[in-house]
């Protein structure tokens, strides 16, 4: 199961104590070395959901310190409650929290800017993932809406309806996509990827994909690139492709079952574990001859995968680890293009999104 939806479907039997931590990483690394540019990265830690322990944690390449707190060493305040969407867009961090159902706005040092809240009345939207065109946030959320953000002044000019339970969304040939998942729908999700006109903010056509589609992204080829989840039994979670200039998907990848995945350039990189064997593993796949390999060449090995992310600039590859009980602080893994690892540092409760600040 993804690890959103263990947070969404498994309650928290105990409540982990947590502090602010600075830890010293790997001290024989020079991580300067392997990171050209690259000042720090962010991990938005998901936390225990309705445990109101979100958190941003910071790790320093200069000093290779981790601060897994680093939101309210920063502001004083905790982040809130289920962080679940991260992402850089004009010198401003916009993070997405789910269960507080608001995007808190911070500049790249982490501190807090703006809060916009995302609710309908009195009900919260349980805002999910999003995306940005032309100084325009967009913001898909569970209550079915996509909600437009002016990002200069932050604030919210427009909103328009997708599907069932929207859980993801990317922009690709000037249109934005957003991914039904139907996940509150349990066990009839849904099975479309809504297409928006970004020109008039209302939904064109539908393109049917496979069951419980979840995360999108777009290519440097142009294309896009989703990750179904299936339903968890007759129907297997697959990643596809889909082309914008014809909004049908063209590509089904086999054997491609993911928790998350990322993309740099002619690559995807997919990260998964199997609850059948209780075993992690990160797979690489060349989107030309459309064949995919293990991509850890050292041994290394990943207790729980939940996110993976790529720094473009190295072509290191980052993937996040919850701890097996959900409760305790999780691990970021580093590893090289070759799939050896470089480094590793500690991030907070149920790591997903990372980010680079240069």
């Amino acid at each position: 199961m993804n690890q959103k939806n263990v947070l969404y479907f498994v309650s928290a039997l105990f409540v982990a104590l947590f502090f602010t931590s600075c830890t010293k990483e790997d001290p024989t690394l020079s991580t300067k070395s392997v990171t050209p540019g690259a000042q720090s990265v962010y991990v938005l830690n998901q936390g225990s959901m309705n445990q109101n322990n979100s958190t941003l944690t910071m790790y320093n390449f200069a000093d290779s310190v981790a601060t897994t707190d680093w939101f309210t060493s920063q502001n004083g305040v905790g982040l809130g409650d289920t962080g679940n969407d991260m992402a850089i867009y004009g010198g401003k961090i916009y993070i997405v929290m789910n269960v507080s159902s608001y995007v808190e706005v911070t500049d790249l040092k982490g501190k807090a800017l703006k809060q916009i809240p995302l609710f309908n009345g009195t009900v919260a939207r349980q805002p999910r993932e999003i995306a940005f065109y032309k100084n325009k946030a967009y913001v898909c959320s569970f209550d079915s809406s996509v909600v437009r953000i002016d990002t200069t002044t932050l604030a919210v000019d427009d909103i328009t309806k997708a599907g069932s339970n929207p859980d993801g969304i990317c922009v690709a040939n000037g249109k934005l996509y957003v991914s039904n998942s139907g996940g509150l729908n349990y066990p009839n999700y849904a099975n479309t990827v809504s297409v928006i006109d970004i020109s008039t903010f209302t939904q064109t056509k539908t393109i049917t994909v496979i069951t419980n589609p979840f995360t999108l992204k777009s290519g440097d080829d142009g294309k896009i690139y989703l990750l179904s989840r299936g339903n968890y039994g007759s129907i297997a979670g697959a990643l596809q492709q889909i082309d914008p200039t014809t909004d049908a998907v063209t590509t089904t990848y086999p054997n491609s079952a993911a928790v998350d995945f990322a993309l740099n350039g002619t690559k995807l990189y997919y990260c998964n574990f199997d609850y059948s064997i209780m075993a992690s593993s990160v797979k690489v796949l060349n989107l030309i001859t459309n064949t995919a390999t293990d991509f850890i060449t050292d041994g290394t090995t990943i207790p729980l995968a939940s996110g993976i992310t790529v720094d473009a600039a190295t072509g290191n590859v980052y993937v996040a680890s919850s701890a097996s009980d959900y409760v305790s602080n999780g691990t970021v893994y580093c590893f090289a293009p070759t799939g050896k690892k470089l480094f590793s540092f500690t991030a907070g409760v149920n790591p997903w999104k990372m980010i680079f600040i240069r």
